[in-house]
């Protein structure tokens, strides 16, 4: 089972980089429950569906301005881990107003269950440079 959840992973993340909310929806179990950073714009705890879309619809609002399909790219490696699968990857933006780059490792922890991601955790490698970041637009 442990790699048809590393492909189920694969998919998310896929879904995630093309902005397909119906594929990083049917990945998720419907009590998914997803962690982020609290002091991100897009930080929390999300429970279920409607919850997976907020975030989702978050994440695409903080960080559109900030993203070409380029940047969209998370250069992703995937670690099987039994019923969790771990991923590595990088967060990625491009500041038009002043040309600043971000590039940092973040790392995803997501625990499965007859075949659906039951548990998302992310993990950024400096919060405070992604909001420095964030606030070059303005």
């Amino acid at each position: 089972m442990s790699q048809e959840n590393v492909e189920l992973v694969r998919r998310l993340f896929k879904a995630v980089e093309e902005r397909d909310l119906a594929g990083v929806l049917a990945a998720y179990d419907p009590k998914i429950v997803i962690r982020e950073a609290e002091s991100l714009p897009y930080g929390g705890v999300y429970d279920g569906l409607a919850g997976a879309k907020l975030h989702a619809g978050k994440y695409a609002l903080t960080w559109g301005p900030f993203q070409t399909s380029a940047e969209q790219v998370t250069d992703a490696v995937f670690l099987d881990a039994g019923d969790h699968v771990v991923v590595l990857w990088r967060q990625k933006g491009l500041s038009a107003h002043s040309g600043q780059r971000l590039d940092l490792p973040a790392v995803s922890v997501y625990k499965l269950h007859s075949g659906k991601i039951v548990e998302s955790q992310m993990y950024q490698a400096d919060t405070s440079a992604i909001l420095r970041f964030l606030e070059s637009k303005k």
